[in-house]
């Protein structure tokens, strides 16, 4: 009886830790920025008074703003929090000296999402064309979505990817990315686990994004395909459109579309002028450019 016991007593522990470790998941991490050179340089441009946090490290328990790390790498990113604004500072060092290169009040700033992680790949050197730097958001729900900086002297400096949250699948767990293509727009990543199943989806927006530090907005940057299309109807004339699981798929279509449906779309990266991405709830499908009115 008693070894009955005390399998549910560990039992009911590991359970508990797993709740309280769910459910503490999205609450603060932020490490308080213990620098003095570099807090007195952002003191000195008018952050006096503000709450300033780096980056923790990832896999270790490295001061990322110690003197024997920043020796190491040539540029660094805070951030900076005060009466619900908050700035993605990057500094740049010249001359063994650290100076502000960039500041931006939008990049990380975005109605509903509340960041509570800020860290870097610790394992960067000065050697390393590139340094990562991730930000943590939780929006209203808890749900978490991750963000991407990549910094370096050698190419430009830009948001890489935007992780959205999980989702559950009867064949796995869902994965998705956003990924941030310099000069190429965005594509959609998806991945199940558990089903061995990945799609990518490039996208032409209709409008132009841009992913630069100073130009780059989380609260303009889309969520889903959904939020890149616009309204579209199937042309007359037309008496059935053909909607494909895949791109430039000339076989029997998976569903028909009618003259006057109404649907939304927007254009695959390299296809436009002759396919169409078209979103149906959570479904995405492909279609003929030439079949719609927009």
């Amino acid at each position: 009886m008693k070894r009955i016991f005390s399998l549910f007593l560990i039992l009911f522990l590991i359970l508990s830790c797993i709740g309280a470790f769910a459910s503490g998941e999205t609450k603060d991490r932020l490490t308080p920025l213990s620098n003095k050179t570099i807090k007195s340089i952002l003191e000195k441009n008018g952050y006096k008074g503000w709450k300033l946090y780096q980056p923790s490290s990832r896999e270790t328990e490295t001061n990322t703003s110690s003197k024997s790390f920043l020796s190491k790498i040539d540029q660094y990113s805070i951030v900076a929090v005060k009466n619900g604004q908050t700035h993605l500072i990057v500094l740049q060092k010249r001359n063994s000296n650290w100076e502000i290169d960039v500041i931006s009040d939008k990049a990380i700033a975005r109605d509903g999402f509340r960041l509570f992680s800020f860290s870097m790949d610790e394992n960067a050197g000065s050697g390393d064309n590139t340094i990562y730097f991730y930000f943590d958001f939780a929006d209203e729900e808890n749900e978490v979505y991750t963000l991407r900086l990549d910094l370096s002297l050698q190419f430009p400096n830009y948001f890489r990817f935007l992780s959205l949250p999980q989702k559950k699948a009867d064949s796995g767990y869902i994965y998705q990315e956003i990924v941030m293509d310099y000069d190429r727009n965005f594509t959609f990543e998806l991945d199940v686990y558990g089903g061995a199943y990945r799609e990518s989806v490039s996208v032409e927006p209709w409008q132009h994004y841009q992913f630069g530090i100073e130009e780059f907005s989380l609260a303009d940057m889309p969520l889903s395909i959904l939020d890149l299309t616009k309204p579209a109807t199937v042309k007359a004339g037309t008496d059935k459109a053909g909607l494909y699981r895949y791109p430039m798929d000339h076989g029997e279509p998976i569903r028909m579309l009618n003259e006057g449906e109404s649907v939304n779309i927007v254009p695959l990266e390299y296809g436009r002028g002759h396919w169409m991405i078209v979103c149906d709830g959570d479904n995405i499908y492909y279609a003929l450019s030439e079949l719609f009115e927009y």
